[in-house]
């Protein structure tokens, strides 16, 4: 019978979510990234001349995998938006900075290349939703 340790078990979620993100990526690239630079794409998500961030779509795609469908992942510690830990910081501007630069030794990987910054603050407003003591 093989015993795992609770470090061999998230040494493997690590590598799992990191495989399974690796592939979300690669598949599903967003159109900011497509397109290339964008002089729209820093407006905020909803204001004049930009086109509204599908929030749910983008994390359905780039984050689900990782953090799971309710937010609430087990996978890891710290991973899970529902618990009320947020151990980067919960204010909307600490949440973006999180997605931007990504977490170094974790599985959290840096998005600013790959999501236009009006995407990086539709999600990290979507995210919170999940922990229903923010507001």
């Amino acid at each position: 019978m093989l015993m795992m340790t609770t470090t061999g078990l998230i040494r493997r979620g690590m590598v799992a979510c990191a495989g399974a993100l690796a592939i979300a990526v690669a598949m599903t690239a967003s159109p900011a990234a497509q397109a290339g630079p964008n002089p729209g794409a820093d407006t905020a998500a909803g204001a004049p001349g930009s086109a509204k961030v599908d929030a749910k779509a983008l994390y359905e795609a780039k984050c689900q995998v990782c953090h799971m469908a309710d937010g609430n992942s087990q996978l890891m510690p710290n991973m899970s938006f529902a618990d009320g830990v947020w151990a980067h910081g919960a204010t909307l501007k600490a949440v973006q900075t999180t997605i931007t630069n990504g977490v170094p030794g974790t599985a959290m990987i840096s998005w600013k290349e790959q999501l236009s910054p009006a995407e990086i603050a539709a999600l990290a407003k979507f995210v919170r939703k999940f922990d229903k003591k923010l507001k």
